[in-house]
């Protein structure tokens, strides 16, 4: 490509497989270049895709006939204005209302806005390190996992409700404390002696008692 030069226009159309666009072209006379590439960060081992809408203003290097060039990115202009202002901040913002940003200056990472689904896959191990977290689900938060393990003190503020059986073991002390009335809608052993079955020796005439009421 020779004598290349800077031009200024809007998107006018997409290709979206191919990642590639049209720009007219205010300044001469509102015509449409050929089929431009986009410049991407990457594109042979690390894969880099974006795309500009349909009416954004880029800008682009462009021959002199008008047939070979690249498109260099977007620009902001009296229209468009970029939602924040600040050196020490990278954000991203979808049409949607999605946006992800990094304010170096605070240390801090949001992400937001309406996202219905966010999946983080996978094939090893995911690791967070942090001093304390907080998940808040308005609905339901569900653990799916063969064997979760807590390695410190458990807390369960609400009712705690399990399906499976419940088996423990260690502490100190007692085993299980519980500070209240404990019901069962079987029967409760201890050792060898069942609650519901027990008898005791010392009855009548020195034998045993009947079963307990």
């Amino acid at each position: 490509m020779k004598g290349l030069q800077l031009m200024f226009g809007t998107i006018s159309q997409i290709d979206e497989q191919n990642v590639r666009v049209r720009v007219r072209l205010p300044t001469c006379d509102n015509l449409r270049t050929a089929w431009l590439p986009v410049l991407q960060r990457n594109t042979q081992d690390n894969k880099d895709y974006g795309l500009p809408d349909v009416g954004e203003q880029v800008s682009l290097l462009l021959d002199a006939d008008g047939d070979d060039g690249v498109v260099l990115g977007a620009v902001y202009s009296e229209i468009d204005r970029p939602t924040v202002a600040s050196r020490d901040k990278r954000r991203v913002d979808f049409a949607d209302g999605t946006f992800v940003e990094y304010d170096r200056k605070n240390h801090a990472m949001t992400i937001g806005g309406n996202i219905q689904t966010l999946t983080l896959t996978t094939q090893a191990t995911v690791l967070i390190q942090t001093q304390n977290a907080t998940v808040k689900a308005s609905h339901t938060l569900l653990l799916d996992a063969p064997d979760t393990v807590a390695t410190g003190n458990l807390t369960v503020q609400k009712q705690l409700t399990y399906q499976g059986g419940m088996s423990g073991s260690g502490g100190s002390g007692a085993t299980a404390i519980i500070d209240g009335t404990l019901q069962a809608s079987g029967d409760i052993q201890a050792g060898r002696v069942s609650l519901q079955q027990h008898q005791h020796s010392n009855g009548h005439d020195g034998k045993p008692t009947g079963k307990p009421l």
